[in-house]
């Protein structure tokens, strides 16, 4: 073996790694020293909207990276124990293999880039905004998991989780009012229909307080018939009633009502004013559980209550944009003749994607039930476990969602703007990128799920049940990220029969009648068994829809177009 890697198996352990890792240490932040550089030059010469082109196009830069450290970092992992075990003809075969995978994805990378650069820009344009403001915002779910574990315990986290199916399926009230409203205003938009976009708008505000009332009286009045319904055992009881007051009387009125505002700024493309909503409330919320759970001891009350408060200062953020003429679109309440056609197009586009978020509350609730069941295990902890997974969920699906949304908003301005060129590029971005986000996710929760989940808890059941049910979770997690942003193509083009049965296809049509019927095969491993089933099944079937609509769109992008369409809305 040649003595120029003999040393390593050779010379004292301490000098090696600080002989490595010195100089690596020098030349990484001597190289990382031109970023910084780079920001300076670049703000005091060309000013702050240069240097907002070279942060945006940052997240591509990272990609490649990450591309690079897969071929890099694989390579050298082999070739060193090759090495080590003196295989140099071996070492030297698999740095060749590295070089030629890493020359093809090169070629393959810099061609698909090239050729679609400028929707990579627009999509990024508003992704990366969005991602941000989404991942901060979901922070504070990680946050409040981080407090009640540590500071209240397991049965605190579990009375929290046992009840997150009510909060997911007002989640999805509200976004069946705000991305139906936001999937006609994009479009109306795209076809210079400024008018009938406000018109739009106030029958969606509208919609929402009606449905905010309804739904805060019907559940105070029946809060204990909802709690049994969801099988919440009687030690988990307290902290669930605790928690979901606050939430009943307040959180969920902000939640349906400021889904409108919300929903503008999106349609309008204004990405980066929601990630200012998103971003300074979700760090509000940080600090004001801190003080309710550490200074005032309010506990689990104290986490519903900084969450209020929280969301309270994002809608008066987002209303202070819309009002202050920060946008082309106006919120004028009562402004217009009622127009019950909109509301019904609003509820139509709406359905699929409350189909699919309402679907999830049903999924937690049925999986937090199905658990109870099983008198041989301890349930409770299960069902906190589960809820660790379901804030982990939540987090690691906010880029996904904010890759969604602006997937649906620029497809469905360029379909009404009939450049469907743009929605086909879209539609191959949108996937390959999906995909790829959900494979970073899945490596890491399949390969270091402790290290994850030990930010939440030190109890060792705790943290071997969440890890064992991590795994089925988060194991086809990329195929679950496509087939959500395939299925809001279809809502994005006003298609709403076909978004519908795609957003129904993973949870309703596979995943619920898996979740009944393997736990009687495999027992309590049946229930996470249903994930990847459900997971693959979706997606062969929405990539079979995804073609065929591909179809349409090269079909009508080699016709001549005449004239605007007028959407309907």
């Amino acid at each position: 073996m040649s003595q120029h890697s003999g040393h390593l198996g050779t010379k004292p352990i301490l000098g090696l790694f600080f002989g490595m890792a010195a100089p690596i240490a020098v030349g990484m932040m001597v190289h990382g020293l031109y970023n910084v550089v780079d920001a300076i030059f670049v703000t005091r010469v060309m000013g702050v909207n240069a240097m907002g082109g070279i942060s945006i196009v940052f997240p591509i830069q990272m990609f490649i990276f990450a591309l690079a450290t897969l071929v890099g970092s694989g390579m050298a992992s082999i070739v060193a124990r090759q090495l080590g075990a003196k295989q140099e003809n071996a070492a030297n075969t698999t740095i060749d293999m590295a070089f030629r995978f890493g020359l093809v994805m090169a070629l393959a990378l810099t061609l698909g880039i090239y050729f679609n650069i400028n929707a990579l820009l627009e999509v990024l344009g508003m992704a990366a905004p969005i991602a941000v403001g989404m991942m901060v915002h979901g922070l504070y779910n990680v946050v409040d998991a981080i407090f009640v574990t540590r500071v209240m315990g397991v049965n605190a986290m579990g009375g929290i989780s046992i009840v997150f199916p009510i909060q997911m399926f007002i989640f999805a009230l509200a976004t069946l009012v705000g991305s139906g409203m936001a999937s006609i205003v994009a479009r109306q938009l795209g076809a210079k229909q400024e008018n009938a976009a406000n018109t739009t708008i106030d029958m969606a505000f509208r919609f929402g307080l009606v449905m905010a009332l309804a739904l805060t009286l019907g559940i105070y009045f029946n809060i204990d018939a909802l709690l049994e319904v969801l099988g919440v055992s009687e030690a988990l009881w307290p902290y669930a009633s605790a928690y979901l007051m606050p939430l009943v009387l307040f959180s969920f009125p902000i939640v349906l009502i400021s889904s409108v505002p919300s929903d503008l700024l999106r349609a309008e493309g204004k990405a980066m004013l929601m990630m200012a909503s998103m971003v300074s409330s979700a760090l509000l919320n940080i600090v004001l559980d801190a003080l309710f759970i550490f200074v005032l001891g309010m506990g689990v009350e104290g986490v519903a209550y900084a969450t209020v408060l929280a969301q309270i200062f994002a809608i008066g953020l987002m209303l202070y944009f819309i009002l202050g003429g920060k946008t082309q679109l106006k919120l004028r309440p009562f402004a217009y003749a009622m127009d019950w056609m909109i509301v019904r197009d609003i509820c139509l586009l709406g359905v699929p994607i409350l189909i699919s978020h309402a679907g999830v509350s049903v999924f937690i609730g049925l999986t937090n039930y199905s658990v109870t069941q099983f008198t041989e295990v301890d349930s409770d902890l299960y069902v906190s476990a589960y809820g660790l997974i379901g804030r982990l969920m939540i987090f690691f699906i906010l880029p996904a969602i904010a890759m969604t949304i602006a997937f649906q908003t620029i497809a469905g301005y360029n379909y009404g703007a009939q450049q469907y060129d743009r929605v086909l590029a879209m539609v191959k971005l949108g996937i390959f990128s999906s995909l790829s986000y959900g494979f970073c996710v899945s490596a890491i929760m399949l390969l270091v799920p402790e290290l994850i989940i030990g930010i939440f808890t030190q109890n060792s059941a705790l943290l071997t049940t969440t890890a064992s049910i991590a795994f089925w979770s988060f194991l086809l997690f990329p195929l679950s990220n496509a087939h959500s942003l395939i299925s809001s193509l279809f809502q994005a083009l006003g298609k709403a029969r076909q978004a519908i049965f795609l957003s129904s296809l993973r949870i309703y049509i596979v995943l619920i009648p898996a979740l009944l019927i393997l736990p009687k095969i495999y027992g309590i491993d049946g229930i996470w068994y249903s994930f990847p089933v459900a997971d693959v099944t979706a997606f062969i079937v929405v990539i079979y829809f995804a073609l065929r609509e591909r179809g349409n769109l090269i079909r009508l992008n080699l016709k001549p177009q005449p004239s605007q369409p007028t959407p309907r809305g």
